[in-house]
């Protein structure tokens, strides 16, 4: 038992040999993490000894990976290698304790990782620790305990009709004009538009269905027959406009197709002139460089075309459950979350509707 620098108490457990340590801020509070370890091991018959956080990690990964949207997976694989795996790779497993994390968090924080950042990366290697636990690789689950930062939600970004019409107004090449439209008239992903197919749309229906999206995989475009979640497949109505917007858009790429030599066929509805995906990337530079040209704010994307998409309709008056099948949100409480902020001329409008009942 010994009493270390930083004012925590440290006592240790042998077995088969090896040595493990366990903290707490009393000698009491140490020897029960101590005794809790002892009884876990007994209901843990799988407990490897060896196996280093960085190693179990990618054992992990390799199995979710069927499981996984290929853009969560990279995902997971750049927050793991950038934000936790630098600091505690080579720990073993089992010598995992929770001031080993709220050291790391304090770590990503003073480098000047925002919240949110810490947040995520602390989430993921939660889920990779969780099934060690299920699989019997560790007796206890060693983040029990460790708090995340809070995230403050800042109020999302979305224009105005006017500034709206003043980025479409701004954009003098067809094809991306005609992307961003659709955008703001459906609120789809930048994934999602770059994936939609022309037999995607139903021009009798006046519908379009979100079936594969164009995704960056670690550096290369690739088309991914899954969407970012199950609500993520869809069918949205259209207005006419929109339509006809997306009937121009296929004589582009008709007449591209016709002009190549070499053209690959992917079917898509916003494409580069030989037909392949555009990167997302590059569409998100693209979009960058038409705000600034239009005077948009600073923080403008191409996402701020889907938040723009989602306010119009809260402030037109729709359910907010039809804006969450709308987006492909996953859950209600994540379209409640982000946009149920009421602007000061929607609070006015309840005061005068209430005037109006009394």
């Amino acid at each position: 038992m010994k009493k270390r620098p930083d004012g925590r108490y440290k006592v240790s457990l042998t077995i088969d040999g090896k040595r493990h340590y366990f903290y707490g801020r009393t000698i009491k509070e140490a020897e029960q993490r101590r005794d809790q370890f002892k009884n876990a091991l007994h209901a843990a018959p799988n407990v490897d000894y060896n196996i280093t956080l960085g190693q179990w990690l990618s054992i992990w990964l390799r199995g979710a990976r069927s499981t996984l949207a290929e853009d969560t997976f990279d995902s997971y694989v750049f927050q793991l290698r950038r934000y936790v795996l630098p600091m505690l790779a080579k720990v073993k497993l089992i010598e995992l304790q929770p001031y080993m994390f709220r050291d790391l968090i304090a770590s990503l924080l003073s480098q000047g990782y925002s919240n949110r950042t810490v947040q995520y990366a602390i989430a993921v290697v939660r889920i990779g620790l969780r099934q060690a636990v299920n699989d019997g690789i560790i007796p206890t689950y060693p983040l029990r305990g460790v708090k995340l930062p809070a995230v403050t939600h800042d109020k999302v970004l979305a224009l105005t009709k006017d500034e709206a019409a003043r980025f479409l107004a701004s954009v003098p090449n067809p094809k991306h004009h005609n992307l961003y439209w659709v955008a703001l008239y459906t609120g789809l992903r930048r994934s999602e538009l770059l994936g939609l197919r022309i037999s995607d749309i139903d021009v009798k229906n006046k519908t379009l269905t979100v079936n594969q999206t164009v995704l960056n995989v670690g550096g290369s475009v690739v088309i991914s027959q899954t969407t970012k979640n199950k609500s993520s497949h869809r069918t949205i109505s259209i207005d006419d406009q929109t339509l006809a917007v997306i009937r121009k858009q296929e004589k582009i790429i008709f007449k591209e197709r016709l002009a190549a030599l070499n053209y690959e066929n992917n079917n898509l509805l916003f494409a580069r002139p030989d037909g392949r995906p555009y990167d997302p990337k590059y569409i998100s530079r693209r979009t960058k460089a038409y705000g600034r040209k239009a005077g948009m704010p600073e923080a403008f994307s191409f996402h701020t075309l889907r938040h723009t998409h989602a306010t119009l309709l809260v402030k037109a008056g729709v359910h907010f459950k039809v804006i969450q099948y709308r987006l492909g949100h996953a859950t209600f409480a994540q379209t409640m979350d982000t946009y149920s902020h009421i602007t000061p001329a929607m609070e006015s409008s309840v005061v005068d509707k209430l005037r109006d009942l009394i």
